[in-house]
């Protein structure tokens, strides 16, 4: 599994929302530099490795980890629900995955995570792993990204 670089982030980000026209009452994104920087480390997050054992180890661990934090991190001024299902689905796309719910259901379980409290992180991560082993499913895509 690869990271999303974060050229293809802003990319997905600056253009993905005009093209999904009023799925997410979409507002332009705030990226600054700052914002930029916690971006990148968002995304790098799943990669963790500890004592040389990745932290996460599975695709649904993975998107899981990415999800829940951009979410929780409120590394936007606005749109971080939007970000984390934008970003969710450029990250499974560019890793020849597609996710098998709908856009819109996706979004509910970024209103359930965004409404959840911090103490119930574990309980909420493993509920998303769950529901990305549940719905997510390797595909032969080719993009010619590297």
């Amino acid at each position: 599994m690869r990271q999303l670089p974060i050229e293809a982030a802003i990319l997905v980000l600056n253009d993905l929302p005009a093209l999904l026209g009023d799925a997410y009452e979409s507002e332009p994104f705030n990226i600054t530099d700052k914002n930029l920087e916690e971006i990148e480390a968002l995304l790098e997050r799943p990669f963790q490795v500890f004592n040389g054992k990745e932290l996460y180890e599975s695709t649904a661990e993975k998107i899981a980890v990415l999800f829940y934090q951009i979410i929780k991190g409120h590394k936007l001024e606005n749109g971080n629900k939007r970000t984390a299902v934008i970003l969710t689905l450029a990250f499974l796309l560019f890793n020849d995955y597609r996710i098998t719910v709908s856009q819109k259901k996706l979004y509910g379980i970024a209103l359930l995570v965004a409404k959840s409290e911090a103490s119930d992180k574990d309980k909420i991560i493993r509920m998303l792993i769950k529901e990305f082993d549940k719905h997510t499913k390797k595909v032969k895509l080719r993009l010619p990204i590297n």
